[in-house]
């Protein structure tokens, strides 16, 4: 999986892995994390499923609908894939905090709901739960922060208090924040993002 590593000034701060929405690239959230922890180790992935050229971490059918055998191929792959480069570039894996906006985000959720070997922490921005059977661990030790738009047309508000009950219902600790926008990450959002990073990040 195609990747850049960006290493960190403080290396007590918890690394970011970054996962970009359908279209974006590598390099599409490094701005974000540059707001939420400057000084923070980053190590950011492409998704290699292309979708009319546009790269995604996991397939959808031509409806929209997602292809949950191919998210759960993927979300394991990306858990390996993430656990290999952190011990290529000496980050702990137990401490990474991942950042997800869209696409990324859904697979970032999937992972910390379906994987007992997952990363415990993620920034999920404008995320929707897949509608997979939910096993029966507890995820109670994983922490999430979440964002969304009432006004998104692509993500519904809907669907992600959908999402924030099922976390909430399998254990975990989540925060969210609504706002009066759309599918676009807004100040507010990165804002409150880098307050809850500085309060979870150790």
């Amino acid at each position: 999986m195609e990747h850049i590593y960006i290493p960190g000034k403080n290396k007590d701060l918890a690394p970011l892995l970054l996962l970009h929405g359908t279209g974006g690239d590598e390099k599409s959230l490094v701005e974000v994390a540059e707001f939420i922890a400057g000084d923070a180790a980053v190590l950011s992935l492409r998704g290699d499923i292309k979708e009319g050229g546009a790269n995604r971490f996991f397939k959808r059918f031509h409806d929209g609908s997602l292809d949950l055998e191919d998210l759960e191929s993927k979300t394991s792959e990306l858990i390996t894939t993430t656990r290999e480069l952190a011990k290529k570039y000496q980050l702990d894996f137990e401490r990474i905090i991942a950042v997800g906006y869209s696409n990324g985000a859904n697979i970032a959720a999937n992972a910390l709901l379906q994987a007992e070997n997952s990363f415990h922490k993620a920034i999920l921005f404008h995320v929707m739960p897949a509608g997979n059977k939910q096993p029966e661990f507890s995820i109670s030790h994983r922490s999430v922060f979440l964002s969304a738009g009432l006004n998104d047309p692509l993500i519904t508000a809907k669907a992600s208090e959908e999402l924030v009950e099922i976390l909430k219902q399998r254990g975990a600790n989540v925060e969210t924040v609504w706002t009066a926008a759309g599918h676009s990450l807004t100040m507010e959002e990165l804002e409150e993002a880098k307050k809850w990073y500085q309060n979870n990040q150790k």
